[in-house]
C-alpha cells in the first residue's frame, strides 16, 4: 500500500527535477535586423577586454551548426572575425584573424555590434 503512494509522488519529483536542470542554458539568441536570413545566431560566451569584446556565438541553420569568435569595439563600431570553428568553441582556431572593418547595415555583424554596444 505503501508503495502505490510513494511511486508516484518520487515519478513526479524525478521528473520535476530533469525539467529544471534542463531548461537552464546560456545562450542568448541575438536579435535580427532582417528577417529573411536562413541561420539563427547565438551567443555562446561573452567578455569584456578593455573597450572591446569578445563575442563567440553559434549559427544554426536547418542542417549545419557553425561556431565563431569576433572582437568588436563599441566605440568605433568597427569588427574583426577571430576564427570559425563547425566541430565546437573549443576547436576554433584564432590564428585567422581578419581586419577591422565597418559592418554593413542588416548583417549579422551590425546585428552583433547592436547587442553588444547597448
Amino acid at each position: 500500500m505503501a508503495l502505490r503512494r510513494i511511486f508516484p509522488l518520487f515519478c513526479a519529483l524525478f521528473l520535476a527535477a530533469n525539467a529544471y536542470g534542463a531548461s537552464k542554458t546560456k545562450e542568448v539568441e541575438i536579435p535580427r535586423s532582417v528577417y529573411k536570413d536562413i541561420y539563427k545566431y547565438y551567443v555562446v560566451e561573452e567578455s569584456k577586454k578593455n573597450t572591446n569584446f569578445i563575442l563567440t556565438y553559434k549559427r544554426l541553420s536547418y542542417d549545419t551548426m557553425l561556431y565563431g569568435k569576433v572582437e568588436i569595439n563599441c566605440p568605433s563600431k568597427v569588427i574583426r572575425s577571430l576564427g570559425t570553428s563547425i566541430k565546437s568553441v573549443k576547436a576554433i582556431n584564432s590564428d585567422t584573424q581578419t581586419q577591422w572593418a565597418q559592418a554593413r547595415i542588416g548583417s549579422i555583424e551590425s546585428d552583433m555590434i547592436t547587442y553588444v554596444c547597448r
